[in-house]
């Protein structure tokens, strides 16, 4: 027979007290009772525990020698205990993240440092990575964000938010002037664009392309922080996602409006094979509501040229706020929260 908790907390009340009635009140049994469960350990465990004296039992020196490794033992149970009830209460784990440059540089770091704040205990890990797809499908991650669309089995992908192109310049430039910039404007202008094998270098480029402009294309780059950089230094003009420039990393830089309106999808993704930890959705609430406030206007650090919009939430039926959230693309994405889960977008991280 195997011996049980209650047998080792039993043995520790008695070596605590010194007597078996005392440990059995403390432990609300009757005394029988209680000397039952002692005399049961020492069958369990074929060691003499107790020499009887005038009806009292006086621990050996091999009683002694086992109740310091007892006490051990559940002082490291108490550890685990208190361990669970810390993640319970957000007041330990860890929280790892992978993110894009345009929003792991900006509303993503925000949110990480006014959660980590909070949760003072909690382990936090930023990565800014150009495979944030391959990252969360290794379950290397908690969470990704993206701006890329995803298309695979495994992952599970929600719209955040939805933001408007901008056009950036140095603010010498001719260009800057304006507040609102066209496809014309640009007609031979030196011009920073995104690899050829992107989404977004696919839409800018149609864009140009229906109303017949050429531009004068200086150099490729992968995400907006690299265009950011270039266009900085005034090599050339770029047409990128607006997170980036909103709080003012680059001072010499401009952003004014782009008509027509060219949107990014800024995106969360999870693994569908691994349940999403109450921290990670604890940390998703606090970027939400930051999210919520850019759309609102309650962001001081905003640029006017950035515009934010909140994806509609529509249940399975077409009504009301639920798990399934279609952007306004039509393009079906789903909460995070939910099981009943469909498929999201892949392509390349930006």
């Amino acid at each position: 027979m195997r011996i049980t908790h209650r047998q080792l907390e039993a043995y520790i009340q008695f070596m605590e007290t010194g007597s078996v009635t005392a440990a059995a009140e403390r432990m609300r049994l009757s005394q029988p009772a209680m000397s039952k469960i002692l005399a049961g350990l020492e069958i369990d465990l074929a060691l003499t525990l107790f020499e009887r004296k005038r009806k009292r039992l006086i621990p050996t020196h091999q009683a002694q020698l086992l109740y310091k490794e007892v006490r051990r033992l559940f002082a490291s149970l108490s550890d685990v205990e208190r361990f669970a009830r810390d993640l319970r209460d957000l007041r330990s784990g860890e929280l790892r993240i992978v993110s894009a440059a345009s929003i792991g540089h900006t509303l993503v770091a925000d949110a990480l440092v006014a959660f980590a704040e909070t949760n003072p205990a909690i382990s936090v890990t930023l990565d800014v990575s150009s495979v944030v797809g391959s990252d969360v499908l290794g379950q290397n991650v908690d969470i990704g964000f993206s701006v890329s669309h995803f298309h695979h089995p495994d992952l599970l992908t929600e719209p955040l938010f939805h933001a408007d192109a901008v056009c950036v310049m140095r603010r010498d430039h001719p260009l800057a002037s304006r507040d609102v910039i066209v496809p014309r404007d640009l007609e031979g202008a030196e011009f920073i664009s995104f690899t050829r094998n992107s989404r977004m270098r696919h839409l800018t480029d149609a864009v140009f392309e229906q109303q017949r402009i050429s531009r004068k294309m200086r150099a490729e780059v992968f995400s907006s922080v690299e265009a950011n950089a270039l266009v900085s230094r005034g090599f050339g003009i770029a047409i990128v996602e607006p997170m980036t420039v909103h709080q003012g990393f680059w001072p010499d830089l401009v952003a004014r409006r782009f008509e027509p309106t060219i949107a990014f999808t800024f995106n969360a993704i999870v693994s569908r094979n691994r349940p999403v930890s109450p921290l990670t959705k604890a940390f998703l609430a606090e970027l939400r509501g930051r999210i919520v406030a850019l759309a609102n206007g309650d962001d001081p650090r905003a640029a006017d040229s950035l515009t934010v919009r909140l994806p509609q939430r529509r249940t399975r039926d077409g009504a009301g706020s639920g798990a399934v959230v279609a952007d306004e693309e039509g393009e079906p994405g789903d909460a995070i929260e939910d099981d009943d889960r469909e498929e999201g977008d892949q392509h390349a991280d930006r």
